[in-house]
């Protein structure tokens, strides 16, 4: 696992967001921390892009330095076309209202001195009306989002974790964006909560047409929503598959471990659950990032750094020894 390459990026004119050989490193004391290292990825209108990996895999990061937060150390960013690392701080402001993000810890992620109808209408005072949405319809917003109007006076404080992420997904809808970046918005909720966010999620997605990118670390979370996932390891890109495809057809192994630690998965898929520790993004390991954990490890594996290449209609993966059924196989 843990490549590059770009042979799973899609010529069609729907794409959003195009993202080349993207890295972004942090300089600490003593070394330089690898966060994302040379990624690529796309997303086209109306679609989920599920990222999903392990705590300090990278996902997390690489969503946000597509809204240039932080600015990637290189590679670009297009939206709409537009190379988002290449504007000016006032250029990239004007871009950012389409660009909107639900964060991981719904409470807070809220100014917990402002109003709940204040909180939702702020983008709406800085920037104006914008597509469906003006300040005398913030109560039809919070409606949609299943928030009682006669709350809206209410601070954050009174309401639960559940109530508080349905307030920022009305916060990142109000200013009619076109990306939505989802970093694990539940997370930090109850299961039975869990479940209603995210249909919630794709409600709002599907009746005003905005495009997510998903982040989390449950795969079976990811599987619900997305459309497409991308599996990511220490930095780098592993695999990437439509969302059926890749929960029928795993074929990197660190993704079928990370199946494998999914209660009952066994009837699916059969290989041993990661045990050794993550690598330090310090000091990654040379060749493939994930061949200090891999059970079909060779010395190629530790020398070569694997390239994304088809594995199927939509299907890629970065390794030299992939999993596969014995007709594609041969």
């Amino acid at each position: 696992m843990a490549g590059s390459g770009t042979a799973h990026l899609r010529d069609d004119p729907r794409v959003l967001v195009r993202v080349e050989h993207m890295v972004v490193e942090f300089p600490i004391h003593g070394g330089t921390v690898q966060a994302v290292s040379d990624v690529s990825f796309d997303l086209i209108e109306g679609e989920t892009l599920g990222i999903v990996g392990e705590s300090g895999c990278g996902k997390s990061t690489t969503a946000r330095a597509v809204i240039q937060m932080p600015r990637p150390t290189s590679g670009s960013v297009l939206f709409r076309g537009t190379d988002l690392t290449q504007l000016s701080a006032e250029d990239l402001r004007s871009v950012r209202p389409d660009l909107q993000m639900i964060f991981q810890d719904p409470i807070s992620s809220l100014n917990p001195r402002r109003t709940v109808h204040d909180i939702i209408a702020e983008g709406l005072r800085v920037w104006g009306d914008r597509g469906e949405w003006s300040i005398d319809k913030i109560d039809e917003l919070m409606e949609a989002v299943g928030i009682d109007p006669r709350y809206g006076e209410r601070k954050p404080h009174q309401f639960s974790g559940g109530q508080c992420q349905r307030i920022s997904i009305a916060r990142a809808f109000v200013l009619d964006p076109k990306v939505i970046i989802c970093d694990e918005p539940v997370s930090a909720l109850d299961v039975s909560v869990q479940a209603q966010i995210l249909n919630l999620l794709e409600d709002m997605k599907a009746r005003y047409g905005v495009s997510l990118m998903f982040i989390s670390h449950d795969l079976s979370v990811v599987k619900n929503i997305s459309d497409r996932v991308m599996v990511m390891y220490l930095g780098k890109v592993c695999e990437v598959a439509g969302s059926d495809d890749l929960f029928a057809r795993p074929t990197h192994h660190y993704t079928r471990a990370l199946m494998a630690a999914i209660p009952g998965s066994r009837a699916i898929v059969d290989e041993q659950v990661l045990e050794a520790e993550l690598p330090s993004a310090i000091d990654p390991p040379a060749g493939c990032r994930f061949n200090t954990r891999c059970p079909a490890a060779t010395d190629e594996c530790r020398s070569v750094e694997p390239q994304l290449r088809p594995v199927g209609d939509g299907h890629f993966v970065a390794c030299h020894h992939p999993h596969l059924p014995v007709a594609a196989a041969s």
